[in-house]
C-alpha cells in the first residue's frame, strides 16, 4: 500500500475519472495495467470511490477523486513545515476579522453579524467557526483579547495591523466586494464543477509523470501539453479582457 490506497486502486481511479466508462470498456483499457481489474473495481465500488448507475456506467465519485489526489500530497511532517500564517480553510475568514478589527475592536457576536452582513448574506458564519478563527489569530499574535463585562473583547494589536496592511492595499469598500464574491463563488455549483475538473486534471498529471520519472524524454510531451493548455487560457482571458 502506497499512501491511503494501493498503486493499482490509484491506476483504476485514475482512468475512471477520464470519462464515464462501461465495466468491459474500462477492463479493455486496464489489460496491461492491472494484475486484476476485476477485484479492483469491485473494491472500489464497496469503499465508495466509484458509483454504477441503472446503465452498468462507472463514473469517480468526490470521496474517490479526494482519496486519489491523497496519494500525492506531501507528508505529514512536511505540511506542518510549509503551513503559513493560515491554513486554507480558514484563511478567507481570517483575513475578513482581521479586516474587520482593523476598523476597530470587537467582542466575537459583534464579528460574526458583521461578517453575515458585509457579505450580502452569502455567508451565516457560525460560532464553531469564529471563535476557533479568532482564537488562532490570538495564538498566531496578530490580535489581543481584553475581558470586559464579562465579554471578550478582540484588538488588532501592532503586528496584526502590519500584516493586514501588508497584505491588502485596496480600498475597504473594494476588499469587502471583493470578499463577498469570493464567498459567493466558493458555494456555487460552478465552483464545485471546477474543482472536480481540476481535481481531475491533477490526477492526469501525476499519473503522466510516473512515466516520466521512468523515461524523462518524455517530458517534452507533457510540456507540450502544458503549453498548449495554458495557451488556450490566455488566448480565452485576452478575448474576455477585451470584451
Amino acid at each position: 500500500m502506497l499512501g491511503n490506497i494501493s498503486q493499482e486502486m490509484l491506476t483504476l481511479l485514475t482512468f475512471i475519472s477520464r470519462k464515464p466508462i462501461k465495466q468491459g470498456e474500462l477492463f479493455l483499457s486496464l489489460r496491461n495495467e492491472l494484475t486484476d481489474s476485476s477485484s479492483c473495481l469491485f473494491e472500489a465500488i464497496e469503499k465508495g470511490f466509484v458509483q454504477k448507475d441503472e446503465q452498468e456506467v462507472l463514473s469517480i465519485t468526490h470521496k474517490g477523486l479526494k482519496t486519489a489526489l491523497k496519494f500525492f500530497d506531501k507528508q505529514p511532517h512536511l505540511r506542518e513545515k510549509m503551513k503559513s500564517k493560515f491554513t486554507k480553510r480558514r484563511g478567507i475568514i481570517q483575513l475578513a476579522i482581521l479586516q474587520l478589527l482593523k476598523e476597530e475592536p470587537r467582542h466575537g457576536y459583534q464579528v460574526m453579524k458583521q461578517l453575515e452582513e458585509r457579505s450580502g448574506g452569502y455567508y451565516s458564519p457560525s460560532a464553531g467557526t469564529i471563535y476557533p478563527a479568532l482564537q488562532d489569530l490570538v495564538e498566531k499574535k496578530l490580535i489581543e483579547v481584553k475581558v470586559d463585562e464579562d465579554k471578550k473583547i478582540y484588538a488588532l494589536n501592532e503586528e496584526g495591523l502590519e500584516f493586514i496592511n501588508d497584505l491588502i492595499s485596496e480600498e475597504d469598500d473594494i476588499f469587502w466586494q471583493e470578499w463577498a464574491m469570493r464567498l459567493r463563488w466558493k458555494q456555487s455549483e460552478e465552483a464545485s464543477l471546477v474543482r472536480e475538473e481540476m481535481g481531475k486534471l491533477q490526477l492526469e498529471f501525476h499519473y503522466a509523470m510516473k512515466r516520466v520519472l521512468s523515461e524523462p524524454d518524455l517530458a517534452k510531451d507533457v510540456l507540450s501539453i502544458l503549453n498548449s493548455c495554458r495557451g488556450e487560457l490566455i488566448d480565452w482571458s485576452d478575448k474576455k479582457g477585451k470584451k
